[in-house]
């Protein structure tokens, strides 16, 4: 038997467009195959929000299902929908042949078929059954899931992009198919837009695609400008001649091409010769336009214009900062374009970001990874192209677990300035405590499990005494609870891991009495 399964790209709020690239796989399978599937909420994508679940949108979507049916007279269908039940309306499952609807069910309810002696169950879920499993996935891309094959299933993903304003997902078109203890994998190529027509009686063994997080980046970049940003405006960069903007400028030269993408630095009094050199290098590397703007006269004329003795200190610091977001979106009025924001995950959850400074952006591309992540995608852009395009001062080295820079993190806003993380340990603790509660830690710290943890073995080349690694933790606890004001305010995130920020809510930080009985009996 064999069976067509589209993977195909989805666009939200655009049924119109899905229903035409829907009808373009169901007449071109039919004759080659027996059965077409298509995944869930294969119409709309993923529905969000008071303007996107409207009843405009859904008297649409029910008009073009019964046009999907109608096409059914030429191959059966499966294919994922809303469905209206009274009041309420789901995310449901259909089965058509023969121009009518045969089946459906909703989330919880699988439903059965039978196609030329074989019995088929469709679900969003894999099921334990001895019938052919036909799973419906519209689920977004994380680099830190691992896939099960379970059998006798065929599994469909969806290309594309899910925003909620908060978050932007790639959507994950990883699928196979699993029957008689064959498997074919059905991933497409990174921009590949094809319906895979398999053969459960000759299943053929193919590697899978290596969907890394690099690819997942470029594509989240490249579908978010193409959906939101359909006038094809300049990207700016700021680019500092640090790891962050390095890679920020970078990935969007490999996903929009160097046309589209604009750099500035904008050094200030503290702005370091290296900094200037590996910025320069990227422009020449990248062959991309770009600007020098000198902030140091606009640092100066601001502080006169107040009405003070002296400023100084962290004040003197955020005036640079917002300087030079300030410059870049004047720069992007100018020439109608966008502002990205560099920030990477670590300083986002530690309010490491001056707002309305470098908070500022259309798209935060970097802030789901820590920064030893944006140093390991920087050595892996380096590998993959075979030339030092991120320059390599700017890239950590790791070894046994302790983590050095050539050129050490900098906001460079002050004299011999670093920044104050300790990196590769909070590059962990930060997603732990994201997932977990900090008692949950506390436990592990008394029991020394931690350092059976990656995080544990950054933490042991600290050489913090107890008292240290409490101040520290408090610390990293109170700078993300504390900064979820900044956060609300910074552009959306591009997602690639299962934990993150949003949606988040501003209350006062709280040490449970839990917590605290167990930080007294770790430090004794």
């Amino acid at each position: 038997m064999r069976i067509a399964i589209s993977q195909k790209r989805l666009y939200m709020n655009q049924p119109e467009k899905n229903f035409d690239l829907l009808k373009q796989d169901v007449l071109e399978s039919k004759g080659k195959a027996d059965l077409i599937v298509f995944s869930e909420l294969a119409l709309s994508s993923a529905l969000y929000g008071h303007r996107l679940v409207n009843d405009a949108l859904i008297k649409l979507l029910l008009e073009k299902q019964k046009e999907v049916i109608k096409l059914s007279k030429h191959i059966p269908i499966v294919f994922g929908n809303i469905m209206i039940v009274g009041d309420q309306y789901y995310n449901a499952l259909f089965y058509a042949k023969d121009g009518k609807l045969e089946a459906y069910g909703f989330e919880e309810e699988p439903f059965d078929f039978k196609l030329k002696n074989l019995d088929f169950i469709v679900s969003h879920e894999a099921v334990e059954t001895d019938k052919i499993n036909i799973v419906l996935g519209l689920k977004p891309y994380n680099k830190d899931l691992n896939h099960e094959i379970y059998p006798n299933t065929i599994y469909v993903g969806s290309d594309g992009l899910y925003n909620n304003g908060n978050e932007v997902y790639v959507l994950d078109d990883y699928g196979y198919v699993s029957y008689k203890n064959k498997c074919q994998y059905l991933e497409n190529g990174m921009y590949e837009n094809k319906t895979n027509i398999i053969d459960l009686k000759d299943l053929s063994y193919n590697k899978r695609h290596n969907h890394t997080v690099l690819n997942h980046l470029i594509k989240g970049i490249k579908y978010f400008d193409e959906e939101n940003l359909s006038y094809k405006p300049k990207w700016i960069v700021g680019v500092s001649g640090g790891l962050d903007s390095a890679l920020s400028v970078t990935l969007l030269t490999l996903a929009l091409g160097k046309e589209r993408v604009h750099g500035v630095t904008l050094p200030g009094p503290y702005t370091r010769d290296i900094s200037l050199q590996n910025a320069k290098h990227l422009f020449k590397v990248l062959d991309i336009s770009h600007e020098t703007i000198q902030i140091h006269a606009m640092v100066d004329a601001t502080v006169a214009s107040m009405n003070v003795e002296k400023i100084e200190g962290l004040a003197y610091e955020n005036i640079q900062a917002r300087l030079r977001g300030h410059s870049l979106m004047t720069i992007a009025s100018i020439i109608n374009g966008v502002v990205s924001n560099n920030g990477n995950k670590i300083e986002s959850a530690l309010g490491y970001a001056t707002l309305y400074g470098d908070a500022i952006g259309a798209f935060s591309i970097l802030a789901d990874l820590t920064k030893l992540e944006v140093g390991n995608l920087a050595s892996e852009i380096n590998e993959t192209y075979h030339k030092e395009i991120i320059p390599t001062n700017l890239i950590p080295n790791i070894e046994n677990y302790a983590v050095r820079f050539g050129f050490a993190p900098s906001a460079e806003l002050s004299q011999d300035q670093f920044d104050p993380m300790k990196w590769g340990y909070h590059d962990h603790l930060v997603p732990y405590l994201l997932e977990h509660s900090i008692e949950r830690f506390m436990e592990q710290l008394i029991d020394n499990s931690v350092y059976d943890l990656e995080m544990g073995h950054y933490l042991k080349q600290y050489n913090l005494s107890k008292s240290e690694i409490i101040e520290d933790l408090e610390w990293v606890y109170r700078q993300i609870n504390t900064a979820v004001f900044k956060r609300t305010q910074t552009p959306p995130v591009l997602k690639v891991s299962g934990n993150g920020f949003a949606p988040e809510a501003q209350v006062p930080l709280y040490y449970s009495s839990e917590y605290i009985k167990l930080k007294n009996k770790y430090l004794g």
